[in-house]
């Protein structure tokens, strides 16, 4: 991997990496990011949120490459205003998300299209989640929804999420409707349906042919199990302190934690390493 900032591109998950949900985005990662840009260096965001929920965010970091969305679905630069790619959900999906619906009443059920979320189901964790990113959402029955579904996401108690995992695993190996879809656990109580390929790793690469970067020369920063791909794929991968075991066993180095800054030790150490060449 090389060390001219003008050639390395880092991208970072957002909730519990670059800031975490009741305290915000620490000021020392804000700092840091803005001086790597200033410095030639390239950042952006890998994340499950969506145009609007990230697009919040974009007045005070500073991101000089497109964005990573709904976990690799959607590339969008935010300084054009421009959708670069977009992988939306064959509509079967109605009757996927009906039929968990149904297993499992407990859950909450949010729909991501572009720029809107709309929820099927609200629940205590969906409440939760839509006063964290920030942006309105509309309660509506699944036939007022209008087709071109970017993700879905289920949320609830672990327990549940575990269950409805556990469930969809099973399905997987007798309904062939189940395999056409890509299903992924993005926290403790959040479990996600998306297109099948879409995955952060896969929005690295169509990110890295968009901007002509080497695979190699990607730092990709994380903290949940829906980052191990994309760790697969960079040219380092970095995990947050307080990221489980398993994921921080799987990537190179580890950094500070999410709210100690580490995503701003990790800007650093790139910066520390171009100075000394």
């Amino acid at each position: 991997m090389t060390n001219r900032l003008n050639e390395i591109l880092v991208v970072s998950d957002v909730d519990g990496t670059l800031m975490q949900g009741g305290f915000g985005i620490p000021r020392q990662n804000i700092d840091t990011i803005e001086r790597f840009c200033e410095m030639g260096g390239k950042f952006t965001l890998a994340t499950g949120r969506g145009i609007a929920s990230v697009g919040k965010y974009t007045d005070f970091i500073r991101l000089s490459a497109p964005a990573i969305l709904a976990n690799g679905g959607v590339i969008y630069d935010y300084s054009a205003r421009q959708i670069i790619y977009e992988n939306t959900l064959d509509c079967t999906v109605r009757l996927i998300v009906t039929e968990l619906m149904e297993q499992f009443p407990e859950l909450g059920v949010e729909i991501l299209l572009r720029e809107q979320i709309v929820a099927l189901k609200m629940n205590h964790e969906i409440d939760k989640h839509t006063a964290l990113e920030h942006i309105p959402v509309t309660l509506t029955d699944i036939n007022t929804v209008a087709d071109g579904w970017n993700k879905v996401l289920f949320a609830s108690n672990p327990d549940v999420i575990l269950s409805v995992k556990a469930y969809v695993d099973k399905q997987k190996k007798k309904d062939e409707r189940y395999s056409k879809f890509h299903f992924v656990q993005t926290s403790n109580i959040y479990y996600e349906l998306m297109p099948t390929g879409t995955n952060k790793a896969e929005g690295l690469m169509r990110l890295c042919n968009h901007l002509g970067i080497s695979i190699k020369n990607t730092v990709a920063i994380g903290d949940f199990y829906n980052d191990l791909e994309l760790f697969d794929v960079a040219g380092l991968s970095v995990a947050v302190d307080d990221a489980p075991d398993e994921v921080k066993n799987r990537a190179d180095i580890a950094v500070g934690s999410c709210l100690a800054g580490g995503v701003a030790q990790l800007l650093s150490k790139l910066i520390d390493s171009s100075n000394r060449n």
